[in-house]
């Protein structure tokens, strides 16, 4: 292995694993657990259960709505439970999985909802082994336990994953191990490891595309420290990873639907989020799943060409309201990072609104408190081997997207563990043992200086 050269960065720690990491998986599992027993209503189903369009869309909207439709033998389709036919609404894998659970436990059942819970509670409590891995390779081995702590104790993270059918946890998750992996493979991973990164990132990508977005990032990581000779090299290797996972899903969606996105509803969120009665959350009313005149449009068009519409409708109000939209993207980011004004009524996926009761408060006090210190950690992060440029481009890169279509809290989750990290690199840069270590350190080494 080649010398850290003079003022570059150590390269990544490759320690063993620590086997009391398990401990804190342990406690992150039992918190979770222990909060589904508490509630006593698994992924938000009993609420659900006197819907009068069917409980799969009250409790799954277009994830268990084509998942039902998986489960009747329909195929990927209907993402809105009124038999609309083949869909690209979704990525396969989070549909496929709940399809699954449908056809184990006989449906749309409560036995379903409790079996979706715990695998969704483990997959959120696997995170602080990957935080930890990350902090480590990252920053340092005290930020990574004190990441993977807080994480295991975080309120959102503790609650969400097994109040809500979304695939938020298995991409908090798969964006964690990703990134985990890329720092401790390090900026100067060799092309086939760039082939093998590029194909987890692809896996991450069918379960939910946003994680797409950090491609810059990590390209940039990777690019940076080689020579010109190399960079097309590495960049060619990593997107030829995403691209053979994710191609046969392009392909599919290309051929049954005439697009080759992942996912087809950009246009119809960035509709739903810019026009006349758009306030900053989701505004379900113009939304096909609940505007029968929008629906009927959908069907008379078909999914992707409504879709183009739709964002060129958005285009057009954008283009005639830039100061409308301009205040409506300050919104989305306030909602993003630190959440809508506590005081306000939370806006439901339906447009109907509810008063915020006291777990509400605590989730609103720690989504702002967990939004601001990460992203101040992120401007003072200092990271071996570049890492910095990870954890700041994932926070400059994700969100976009929402920035100007709309925002729920839940959006943010992916990006939970990342700015969990950054928190707690900022937490031991300003930890007055920190300091007083640094300080002996130094004294102790001018000193011996003399």
């Amino acid at each position: 292995m080649p010398a850290t050269p003079p003022g570059a960065s150590p390269p990544p720690e490759r320690a063993p694993t620590d086997r009391r990491v398990w401990l804190v998986v342990l406690l992150a599992l039992g918190l979770r657990l222990g909060m589904l027993a508490f509630l006593g209503d698994a992924t938000g189903f009993r609420q659900a259960e006197h819907s009068e369009r069917g409980v799969a869309w009250d409790w799954g909207y277009e994830q268990g709505a084509i998942a039902q439709a998986i489960a009747d033998g329909r195929g990927f389709a209907d993402p809105f439970l009124r038999g609309s036919g083949p869909t690209g609404w979704a990525t396969p894998l989070y549909p496929l999985l709940v399809a699954a659970l449908l056809e184990v436990f006989g449906g749309v059942v409560y036995p379903t909802a409790v079996a979706l819970a715990v695998l969704q509670a483990l997959a959120a409590a696997l995170v602080p082994f990957w935080l930890w891995r990350l902090g480590r390779a990252a920053h340092s081995v005290t930020v990574g336990w004190l990441a993977a702590l807080l994480f295991a104790l975080h309120p959102i993270a503790v609650y969400l994953p097994v109040t809500l059918v979304w695939d938020s946890t298995f991409v908090a998750l798969g964006v964690t191990w990703f990134l985990a992996r890329t720092v401790e493979e390090g900026a100067r991973a060799p092309a086939k490891m760039l082939t093998r990164l590029g194909a987890a990132l692809g896996l991450v990508a069918l379960v939910n595309p946003a994680p797409l977005s950090l491609v810059p990032a990590v390209l940039w990581y990777w690019l940076r420290p080689r020579d010109a000779a190399n960079r097309a090299r590495a960049a060619v290797a990593f997107l030829a990873g995403v691209a053979l996972v994710t191609g046969p899903w392009a392909l599919r969606n290309f051929v049954v639907l005439g697009s080759p996105n992942l996912r087809t509803n950009l246009g119809v969120e960035l509709f739903v989020g810019n026009n006349d009665d758009a306030r900053g959350p989701f505004n379900g009313r113009i939304h096909p799943a609940y505007n029968d005149a929008e629906y009927a449009q959908y069907l008379a068009l078909g999914e992707v060409a409504y879709a183009a519409d739709a964002g060129a409708r958005a285009r057009a109000w954008m283009s005639a309201n830039p100061g409308r939209f301009a205040r409506l993207t300050l919104e989305r980011a306030q909602r993003f990072w630190v959440g809508p004004d506590p005081f306000a009524a939370q806006v439901l996926g339906s447009g109907a609104t509810r008063r915020r009761d006291w777990p509400g408060w605590i989730e609103w006090l720690c989504h702002a408190f967990i939004g601001a210190c990460g992203l101040a950690g992120a401007v003072t992060f200092r990271g071996r081997d570049g890492a910095a440029t990870l954890v700041r481009g994932a926070l400059l890169l994700f969100p976009l997207v929402y920035y100007v279509t709309h925002v729920f809290e839940r959006y943010r989750f992916p990006l939970e563990p990342v700015l969990v990290l950054a928190a707690s690199a900022l937490l031991v840069r300003v930890w007055p043992a920190q300091r007083r270590d640094k300080e002996r350190i130094a004294g102790s080494t001018a000193q011996e200086s003399r």
